[in-house]
C-alpha cells in the first residue's frame, strides 16, 4: 500500500480511532459480565492499535497472522516491544478465537481479568507511539 503523507496520517487516525472505540466497548462487556466478549474487544482494541502503528511506520499486513508476523518483525525483534508484549497480544488473540468458535469453551473472569492490566499497557504504550 502506498500512501502519502496526509493519507498515512488519516488511516493511522481511523485505526486509532477504532481501536479506542472497541476498548469502549471492552469496558461495557466486563461491566456486564460478557467474558467472552470482552475478550473479543480486548483481542480487536489491540489488532486495531497494532495496525495504525504499522501503517504509521510503512508495514503492511493483510491478516490476523501478518499484524502478529509483523508486530514481531518490525517491533520485538528491534527491541522496541519485549516479547512479554508480544505474548500478550498473541494470547489474546488465542483466547478471542476460542471465545468466538470453539462452543465448548467460554472465557472467564480469571481470564480477562489476567490479561486486562497487560493488555491496557501494550496499547498505552503504542498510543505513545503513535503521532497523532
Amino acid at each position: 500500500m502506498s500512501l502519502d503523507d496526509e493519507k498515512r496520517r488519516t488511516l493511522v487516525r481511523l485505526y486509532w480511532n477504532k481501536a479506542t472505540l472497541t476498548l469502549d466497548e471492552f469496558e461495557s462487556a466486563v461491566r456486564d459480565s460478557k467474558w467472552c466478549m470482552a475478550a473479543n474487544r480486548m483481542y480487536y482494541s489491540l489488532f486495531h492499535a497494532v495496525t495504525a502503528l504499522l501503517v504509521q511506520d510503512g508495514h503492511q499486513a493483510a491478516t490476523h497472522k501478518g499484524v502478529k508476523a509483523e508486530l514481531g518483525l518490525n517491533y520485538v525483534k528491534t527491541g522496541v516491544l519485549s516479547t512479554e508484549e508480544a505474548r500478550v497480544f498473541a494470547h489474546l488473540a488465542t483466547l478471542r478465537e476460542r471465545a468466538d468458535y470453539d462452543v465448548i469453551f467460554t472465557a472467564s473472569e480469571q481470564d480477562i481479568l489476567d490479561l486486562t492490566p497487560s493488555a491496557k499497557a501494550l496499547f498505552n504504550k503504542i498510543a505513545t507511539m503513535l503521532s497523532l
